[in-house]
């Protein structure tokens, strides 16, 4: 079984997969289903490449409990430098434009 959250740090930010950093190991839950499978199978085509290792994240298949619920994911080394976050599309979109990128045609 892999990993269970203790709510650390987790996060949707409307990027709508659960995520969360827990002793220097990503953790995030699939939304749609294979968003991990995704990071997985690119991640590891990545590590054939002329890329060196340091600069991409190479991620692995997990399981993880949330609560009562089993999510198919993925998990990385925790990425961020000390003064660095995660920023989405969404808040990239919303403090560009000043709305949501979600918001629907009036």
């Amino acid at each position: 079984m892999g990993r269970t959250s203790g709510q650390i740090g987790v996060s949707r930010q409307k990027g709508n997969q659960l995520k969360w950093e827990n002793a220097g190991i990503w953790y995030k839950a699939d939304y749609t289903g294979y968003e991990g499978l995704t990071e997985y199978m690119i991640s590891h085509l990545l590590k054939k490449s002329t890329l060196a290792e340091q600069e991409f994240v190479c991620y692995d298949l997990e399981e993880i409990k949330y609560g009562t619920v089993i999510y198919n994911g993925a998990k990385s080394k925790n990425f961020l430098s000390e003064d660095w976050q995660i920023i989405t599309l969404e808040r990239l979109f919303h403090n560009f434009f000043g709305e949501s990128l979600y918001k629907k045609p009036v």
